[in-house]
């Protein structure tokens, strides 16, 4: 990557510059512009997004970056409900939406991508340039790092999909909400959230799906996982089913494994695992 001098010569700065300009066009008129709150959250997250990148930029370390960075991506989030909260009241048709949900998305893949890539670099920033380098910190840097996929589902908290500490690779909770939109393949709910129905064939798939994805954006595979913890909400009916399928995936890896029922988890879900990999060196 060449030498980027100012925040402003960042691609991901730019379209979030761009995106924060159109917010502000968009809330200056029609029904949104007298809707005082809403459109002060637009304009807040979508100027968070911009300004975030330029004070992780001007921190001037990578891991500071990749901080602001993370904040950033979660006010495109933000900003990308209120446009749907903005479509719901009828304050903007269909294609003013679309162009602005795509262009947010488009920031917000921008990011993660730009996240991706300090993740892997070795370069720690310039506040670090003249210090004397620590061999037993960037050992322990790079045997000790956090990986995101943006194949798989984001986080719901301040956790990574995954941490590699030496050879070994802990990965995170792994759910079957789609990377795409969200969403949970099979499940039906009613207006007040109530589970009516769920498919856990279709779950179970999704979750081997993002735990594949996490395992490859950590230079890992499905053939070096070790040890699966499994948790059902619903194990006398749902246990056959989902026994099945995990044996048409692991049936040449042969890890360890536990399953366990819960009484829930954090979004209407039906299955998560809990894998432990190994990775190739270096």
């Amino acid at each position: 990557m060449a030498t980027i001098k100012t925040f402003t010569e960042l691609e991901i700065w730019k379209l979030a510059n761009e995106l924060a300009r159109k917010v502000f066009d968009l809330t200056q008129n029609g029904l949104l512009s007298k809707d005082f709150s809403l459109k002060d959250q637009m304009n807040r997250s979508s100027g968070s997004i911009a300004d975030n990148i330029a004070e992780g930029f001007g921190r001037g370390g990578r891991l500071e970056f990749i901080q602001f960075l993370s904040v950033a991506r979660a006010s495109v989030s933000e900003l990308q409900s209120q446009l749907l909260r903005c479509l719901q009241r009828r304050y903007i048709n269909d294609e003013i939406f679309s162009e602005l949900f795509e262009l947010s998305d488009k920031t917000g893949k921008k990011i993660g991508a730009f996240i991706q890539y300090l993740n892997g670099s070795q370069k720690s920033g310039i506040k670090f340039k003249d210090r004397e380098p620590n061999e037993k910190l960037q050992t322990r840097n790079k045997k000790q790092e956090t990986i995101n996929s943006d194949n798989a589902a984001k986080p719901l908290g301040a956790y990574p999909h995954a941490r590699r500490v030496g050879n070994f690779l802990f990965l995170s909770g792994i759910g079957s909400r789609s990377a795409k939109d969200n969403s949970i393949p099979g499940l039906e709910q009613d207006e007040h959230g109530n589970i009516l129905k769920y498919d856990i064939e279709a779950e179970t798939h999704q979750c081997f799906a993002n735990v594949k994805a996490v395992l490859e954006a950590s230079s890992s595979s499905w053939d070096k996982i070790i040890d699966v913890t499994v948790f059902l909400t619903n194990m006398k009916d749902d246990f056959p089913l989902y026994n099945k399928i995990y044996g048409d995936y692991f049936a040449d890896v042969q890890a360890c494994r536990t399953t366990i029922e819960v009484k829930s988890l954090p979004t209407p879900i039906a299955i998560e695992l809990k894998v432990i990999a190994t990775i190739d060196e270096p």
